[in-house]
């Protein structure tokens, strides 16, 4: 299954910033429990680079490495198997260097400029990035005529409250938020809140 049609099912992408093999394994097994076998892993501690491998353990679940912004993040994404890669902005380089790799990423834009370049170079999911301070749903709804081909995964101040406000416009694919998998519920291992939350989530969509 190509990583559009899995976007698409799913409806929401977590973020979560990952530091242990344990936490690791029971944000993985949780998230395949709750019918949402995906995950962007954030590269904003260290820990982090350490613990990937775990995910390529879970055959069915969909790994993508977040915060890329250097070509040995693209490697590091790369050597532990990983579907796909964000950025935070559009980086060409990084771009060129992940085609030459035949590896995915997804690029971060806020602007039409930007867009125009990602099209350019043969991107058409893109990430809205900071989704809410950059204009939000009603900014992605005036971009929607103008870029009929391109889908967006809106992340960046995204809740449960003005989710669906995204997901009704035809050019979000999904939508990314740490909000569906909480520090505080990682910190204080509340695996099964985790899961209550995401289908909570998914029913509200239905």
């Amino acid at each position: 299954m190509k990583i559009k049609e899995i976007l698409s099912q799913n409806k929401i992408l977590p973020l979560a910033t990952i530091c242990s093999e344990s936490d690791a394994r029971n944000i993985t097994t949780k998230l395949i429990e709750a019918q949402c076998p995906i995950l962007e892993i954030t590269l904003r501690d260290e820990r982090v680079r350490s613990i990937l491998h775990i995910f390529q353990e879970y055959s069915g679940f969909t790994a993508g490495l977040g915060t890329i912004r250097t070509i040995d993040d693209i490697d590091l994404a790369i050597n532990n198997n990983f579907t796909f890669g964000i950025t935070p902005g559009f980086s060409p380089n990084l771009c060129i260097y992940a085609q030459s790799k035949d590896f995915l990423i997804i690029p971060g834009i806020q602007s039409a400029s930007e867009i125009m370049q990602a099209s350019e170079m043969g991107y058409s999911i893109l990430k809205f990035f900071p989704a809410e301070l950059s204009g939000g749903a009603n900014k992605l709804k005036a971009l929607q005529s103008v870029f009929p081909d391109i889908s967006f995964i809106p992340t960046g101040g995204i809740n449960k409250n003005n989710l669906k406000s995204y997901l009704e416009l035809e050019n979000v694919i999904c939508a990314g938020s740490s909000d569906f998998v909480s520090k505080d519920m990682l910190a204080a291992g509340e695996w099964e809140d985790i899961v209550l939350n995401i289908q909570n989530i998914k029913k509200d969509l239905i």
